[in-house]
C-alpha cells in the first residue's frame, strides 16, 4: 500500500462548503474509495473519488443541481484528480462496491 498523505485541510475546508450548500437542496455528497477507507488522509498520488445523489424528481432540477454541483467540484483546490459519479447513474455492483467504506460531506470532523 502507498503511504498516506493528508488531504490539504483547504480542499477538505471547501469541500464540506460545497455539501453544506448543496445539502439542502436534497444534494449528498460523500467521498468514497481509497480515500474514504483513510479519511482525512489518502494513500499518496490517489484521487479524490466523490459520488453524489440527488434527491429531486424533476429531471430539469437534478440536470441543473448536477451541472451547478460540477462546477464547484472543478474548483476544487487540489491537484489530485477529482472523480464525480452520479450514483443514480451508476450499477447496482458498482453502487454497492464504492459504497463499501464512504464519508459522507460535510464531515463533522474537520
Amino acid at each position: 500500500m502507498r503511504p498516506l498523505s493528508p488531504v490539504a485541510p483547504r480542499v477538505r475546508q471547501t469541500l464540506n462548503e460545497v455539501a453544506a450548500r448543496f445539502a439542502p437542496r436534497g444534494v449528498r455528497l460523500f467521498v468514497f474509495g481509497s480515500a474514504a477507507a483513510h479519511w482525512p488522509d489518502a494513500p499518496a498520488g490517489a484521487d479524490l473519488d466523490l459520488g453524489y445523489e440527488i434527491a429531486t424528481a424533476r429531471a430539469d432540477q437534478r440536470a441543473a443541481l448536477r451541472r451547478e454541483l460540477l462546477l464547484a467540484l472543478d474548483r476544487l483546490p487540489t491537484i489530485r484528480p477529482v472523480d464525480a459519479v452520479d450514483f443514480a447513474a451508476a450499477t447496482p455492483e458498482f453502487r454497492q462496491t464504492a459504497c463499501a467504506v464512504t464519508r459522507t460531506l460535510p464531515d463533522v470532523h474537520a
